[in-house]
């Protein structure tokens, strides 16, 4: 797979301006990272053969999104967004970069890989945005399996946007049912898949940034266009050392992709 990434990056070089060429070594290092391919003995061979037997039966958007999940946040959302129109259709968030420096401690982050809805929820998060979604006004009062089954039904107009959003994601993958998984900022083990989804950063599947690894690559750093809505933006910048999972490094967020 790298050698492969090495030609694309290398006919990116030659042909700056053609699309396919630019993200293709985007999807390449999220297969590395992805538990199909990511050397780390944390995945078992039965499940391994397992992921491999469902990644040749699932359709191309669910395959890309295995690979490069989308982002997005859920504490600020637009006021064009998260309301249903004359078709019932619902205009999502912007994609968010697949990498911590996107987070905030005081957000509430939705990311969805085409199997699991997982919702992640910052240690600071606005008391009023947690009233409003799950009934409680601190996170030491959330019950995590209750907030799975209340998540966008309470009928506030924030928790209707919220609804709205999850069952959009899930209009846009009927195939299999998405759950939802509700974390806090600090539970270690729902949060090691959600923060090896950020392929962006250093994983476990990978030790390597999205720039570091288009750099080992071969790439010749070049103005990029704005990618469709299932890419990111830009290159991710390095994850700050001694930044460990939950841990963010800044409390501005970056800007996501433009949608279609």
């Amino acid at each position: 797979l790298q050698t492969t990434c090495q030609q694309f990056v290398q006919a990116g070089n030659v042909c700056p301006n053609v699309e396919a060429l630019q993200f293709l070594p985007l999807y390449v290092m999220g297969m590395l990272k992805s538990p199909a391919f990511r050397g780390p003995n944390d995945i078992t061979a039965d499940m391994r053969t397992y992921i491999w037997m469902r990644l040749e039966n699932l359709m191309v958007t669910q395959v890309a999104v295995y690979y490069y999940p989308r982002m997005f946040s859920l504490h600020n959302i637009p006021d064009s967004c998260g309301i249903p129109d004359e078709n019932g259709c619902v205009v999502l968030p912007d994609m968010l970069n697949l990498a911590s420096e996107s987070m905030t401690q005081d957000g509430v982050f939705l990311l969805e890989d085409g199997e699991t809805i997982n919702v992640w929820i910052g240690s600071a998060v606005d008391p009023g945005f947690l009233q409003a979604i799950f009934d409680v006004s601190s996170l030491d009062q959330l019950d995590l399996v209750a907030a799975e089954a209340v998540i966008g039904t309470r009928g506030d107009p924030v928790s209707n946007k919220v609804g709205h959003i999850l069952a959009q994601v899930r209009r846009e993958r009927p195939v299999p049912h998405l759950p939802v998984n509700v974390m806090r900022q600090g539970d270690q083990h729902k949060e090691m898949k959600f923060f090896a989804s950020l392929i962006e950063d250093r994983t476990i599947g990978l030790q390597s940034t999205y720039s570091e690894f288009l750099s080992r690559m071969g790439y010749r750093p070049q103005q990029q266009q704005a990618p469709p809505a299932t890419q990111p933006t830009a290159m991710a910048a390095p994850m700050h050392a001694g930044m460990t999972p939950g841990v963010l490094a800044s409390p501005a967020m970056t800007t996501g992709p433009p949608r279609r």
